[in-house]
């Protein structure tokens, strides 16, 4: 479950941030349409498309999205405190230096946890629904070809002259010509072996003239391969199924592409010829049926609502106006190059990249903290003491209001009554703001309360600093049901955690428990009550 909830968040990422880019060019696109080609507008929505589809982007400075960079530090604690909520666990209430709230980060919990958080749950139903519109839309694909083998007409043969005639002229081979009441105007189905569909009784209602140029659109779709770039966009719409926007962007796509194919007819013909295919396209309209429901078909005629459209741009014809070509070009390169970039979030440290530095928890740790994003954790192989590996927990963020560190929890029964002792070695770099800290947390049975604490708040290790060894020591009471301890950095900076153990000690060892509500650091006196 864990792998479909990453393959989920990666979708989402990409999804949220494709949502921008979409309102951006439909913005754009109602403002620039008569002055941008249609081919172009069509390009941005296949960019657009294949970035939903291929959720890899390069971290700069300059790019857009760095400007939710906090909102999207801040996710990981809301998705975390909505995690600690589905386990019966409490979220954080202490100041950000002090982490003993239970704060798991996504997809690593303890051992114990069989639930599945919300979050694997909506990962659970975003499948679902892909595998619903996949199965559909390959029945629904099936079922019309079947349908196609079953039909014929006698006008196939005079049509198959025409579309042959068309097809030479456009440099292709192989058009299957097919006369079928499956379509209600002319269309164009297949990728591979592309079939030109006529409903039937249209040669008889069309001069040959009217013919040729229904053929030439057809043609100039296959030429342009849009039956292949209407799948790329079937896709990212399955995909990101769950978006609005990602379906109302394959709508205008498929309404560009109509157009760009206009275009593309247009520069093929002669000075009279526009007149008469835009009347041919209203003739069309007159006597279509309802355009075929099915996948992947092209109709010459999608819809009457677009059809004004269509027929403005023919009756105007400044498809090869240089300052369009200039300007779209311009448009497609600007949504290109944002669509390829996102925030620098996670710079990873150069450290990371080295094989005896990892940027995972090792087994049976976990992740947590309230910016658990703006740190990387793991086992560095490189950094040895007393002849074992270190655990580390560094920043990756210039600035970070909050912690981030690794954890784990163990069930307190074979500890009732003892006093014990959380000891590490620890090594910082460059430690500041809050600090490195080594923390321990004894929590009640029956209820949700802390019994003992100590995170180090009164003595953090700030700086650059070698190995040296710290401890923490915890009663355990009776009514104790779980510890829970780790290591974690306040702030920026970096740690290395080694050696760690938690042993029994005598109780001649003073604890070092920080009680919650402590009047150790409160005046003897009220002060300053007059506010001077």
């Amino acid at each position: 479950m864990n792998t479909l909830e990453s393959i989920f968040r990666v979708v989402l990422d990409a999804s949220w941030r494709m949502s921008c880019l979409i309102v951006i060019v439909l913005a754009l696109r109602s403002v620039l349409r008569d002055h941008v080609s249609a081919r172009v507008l069509f390009w941005v929505w296949i960019a657009v498309a294949i970035r939903l589809l291929i959720p890899f982007a390069a971290p700069v400075s300059w790019s857009p999205f760095n400007l939710t960079r906090l909102t999207k530090l801040d996710a990981p604690a809301i998705v975390n405190r909505q995690l600690d909520s589905n386990f019966g666990v409490p979220a954080a209430t202490k100041p950000l230096s002090t982490p003993s709230a239970r704060v798991y980060s996504s997809g690593i919990r303890p051992a114990g946890f069989a639930a599945w958080s919300p979050v694997q749950w909506v990962a659970f139903a975003w499948s679902i629904g892909v595998a619903v519109l996949v199965i559909g839309r390959f029945r629904a694909n099936r079922r019309f070809v079947s349908q196609l083998k079953q039909t014929c007409g006698t006008d196939e043969n005079a049509l198959g002259l025409l579309a042959a005639e068309a097809a030479a002229r456009h440099g292709i081979r192989g058009v299957q010509v097919t006369v079928t009441d499956s379509v209600g105007a002319p269309a164009l189905h297949g990728i591979l072996r592309p079939r030109l569909l006529f409903p039937p009784g249209l040669l008889e209602r069309l001069s040959p003239v009217e013919v040729k140029l229904i053929v030439t659109h057809e043609m100039s779709h296959c030429e342009r391969r849009d039956l292949l770039a209407q799948a790329l966009i079937h896709a990212a719409q399955i995909l990101h199924w769950f978006n609005p926007l990602v379906w109302v962007a394959a709508r205008a796509a498929r309404q560009d592409c109509e157009l760009a194919c206009d275009e593309h007819v247009l520069r093929r013909l002669g000075s009279t010829e526009p007149q008469v295919y835009g009347a041919t396209l209203v003739k069309i309209l007159g006597i279509a049926s309802q355009a075929s429901k099915a996948p992947l078909v092209l109709g010459i005629v999608e819809s009457k609502q677009q059809m004004k459209r269509r027929i403005e741009m023919i009756i105007a014809n400044n498809s090869s106006s240089f300052i369009r070509t200039v300007a779209g070009c311009v448009l497609f390169c600007l949504v290109g190059v944002i669509s390829l970039t996102r925030e620098t979030l996670a710079q990873q440290p150069a450290t990371v990249a080295a094989p005896n530095v990892t940027a995972k928890a090792p087994a049976g740790w976990w992740k947590n903290g309230s910016k658990p994003a703006a740190y990387v954790a793991g086992v560095d192989r490189d950094q040895m003491h007393n002849g074992l590996p270190s655990a580390y927990v560094k920043s990756i963020e210039p600035s970070i209001d909050g912690f981030g560190g690794m954890m784990q929890m163990c069930s307190a029964e074979s500890f009732i009554g003892k006093r014990l002792r959380f000891s590490a070695w620890m090594k910082t770099e460059g430690a500041k703001d809050g600090g490195a800290h080594l923390w321990f947390r004894v929590d009640a049975k029956e209820r949700d309360t802390t019994l003992q604490f100590d995170n180090m708040d009164p003595r953090p290790v700030s700086g650059t600093t070698d190995w040296h060894l710290y401890s923490l020591v915890l009663d355990v009471p009776a009514d104790a049901g779980a510890l829970a301890y780790g290591f974690f950095v306040s702030g920026t900076g970096q740690a290395w955690v080694n050696g760690a153990k938690i042993e029994e000690v005598g109780l001649d060892q003073p604890v070092t428990n920080i009680p919650m509500g402590s009047s150790r650091n409160l005046p003897k006196a009220p002060v300053n009550l007059t506010f001077e």
